[in-house]
């Protein structure tokens, strides 16, 4: 081969990779060490794992929604579940607060422009009235005399105009509720919670609507907190109110998110006592089933006491099956049919409490309350076979 042909060969062959020896080696090397140059066989190596992840990649989202739709499907399937609490009725903040505004805006003209006479005379025979029924003596004679002097003012008051009496009860309401505060600071009833009220405090008491509190900072009875919230004191004073005068018209009455607020508080806190019993009597056999119990039993309470908390709880729950169906009349978005099983439930009436879940499921069959309703509604099936064997 000749010297120009050996030239040209040389020319052609590729270069080999530069060596790592001498000075310029342990650069690289160093540079590798800093990352700043890829370490041999490093695109092989990621390439071989990324050949082995391939088949796994993305498992993590997968497995998270295999695990939503399993929950999801335990959820969705009925299964039996005890009624607990009632759906309450929602009363709109914002509709109360237009209420409350306009109730203040009248007592306040009420007390700068004052009222004419035939308004403030029926306002005098309203305060005789609550003076008479907040009596424990008082006769029905006297009552009735009493409530014909508030109907015989009432004419009179009214060809003032209706607002010129809205604004008397926003102005008496006003009052009222000042008193309820000083009674609930003082623990005294003032002669003015008489007029307003009548035996607004023995209501409390009998069907404890009362909460304990501190002693009666002026020597009174001690202080308690009473468990109407505003809206609640305000559509009872209310409804008592124009059932005294008489009018149930419009523009009297109370809004309906005044009713909702008040029949939320009377669902959650129904009579108690001796005014629940009244409403309903237990049957002969249930309380000689539960005396027969009570007796193989012994326990801290006596049969007797047993009896008389089992009465107390039936009567509690008839009195919520009538607000219901009240409440149901004045709000027809109210979940009638649902409250109504739960309440049977309790009171052990399972087909009946069945059959007023189907009535529900008929009637919102993709409703809010719709898996709740079919739960129940396994409950009471339950309930009733185990019952009938």
């Amino acid at each position: 081969m000749s010297r120009a042909e050996s030239a040209s060969v040389k020319r052609r062959e590729p270069r080999s990779a530069p060596s790592t020896r001498g000075p310029a080696g342990g650069l690289l090397r160093r540079l590798r060490r800093l990352r700043f140059l890829p370490a041999r066989g490093t695109e092989e190596r990621a390439a071989e794992r990324r050949g082995l992840r391939r088949h796994l990649e993305g498992w993590e989202p997968g497995l998270v929604a295999v695990f939503i739709a399993g929950c999801a499907a335990i959820l969705a399937v009925p299964r039996a579940v005890e009624p607990a609490e009632l759906p309450l009725p929602l009363a709109d903040a914002r509709a109360l607060a237009r209420v409350r505004d306009a109730d203040i805006a009248r007592a306040r003209e009420a007390e700068q422009l004052g009222l004419d006479a035939e308004v403030r005379a029926l306002g005098s025979a309203i305060r005789a009235f609550g003076i008479v029924d907040a009596d424990a003596d008082h006769t029905e004679a006297e009552l009735l005399a009493a409530r014909k002097r508030v109907l015989e003012a009432v004419g009179p008051a009214l060809a003032q105009g209706d607002e010129a009496v809205l604004r008397l009860r926003a102005y008496q309401m006003s009052s009222f509720v000042r008193e309820v505060r000083r009674f609930e600071a003082t623990g005294e009833a003032s002669d003015e919670l008489r007029e307003l009220g009548g035996n607004f405090p023995g209501l409390l008491r009998r069907n404890a609507w009362l909460r304990a509190g501190a002693a009666g900072s002026r020597g009174g009875d001690e202080a308690r907190r009473v468990a109407l919230d505003r809206a609640a004191l305000g559509a009872l004073f209310k409804k008592r109110w124009d059932a005294i005068v008489g009018l149930r018209r419009a523009p009297f009455g109370v809004a309906l998110d005044e009713e909702r607020a008040l029949y939320k508080f009377l669902l959650s806190h129904p009579l108690s006592g001796r005014s629940a019993q009244e409403l309903a009597a237990p049957p002969a056999a249930d309380a000689a089933a539960l005396l027969d119990s009570q007796a193989s039993d012994p326990g801290p309470r006596s049969p007797a006491a047993a009896l008389r908390a089992a009465d107390a709880q039936r009567a509690e729950e008839h009195y919520r099956l009538k607000k219901i169906d009240e409440l149901a009349a004045l709000d027809p978005a109210y979940p009638r049919h649902l409250a109504r099983g739960i309440t049977l439930y309790r009171l052990g009436k399972f087909m009946q409490s069945a059959d007023a879940f189907r009535s529900h499921l008929d009637q919102h069959p993709d409703g809010a309350y719709t898996l709740r309703a079919q739960n129940y509604l396994r409950a009471a099936l339950e309930r009733a076979n185990e019952d009938r064997f």
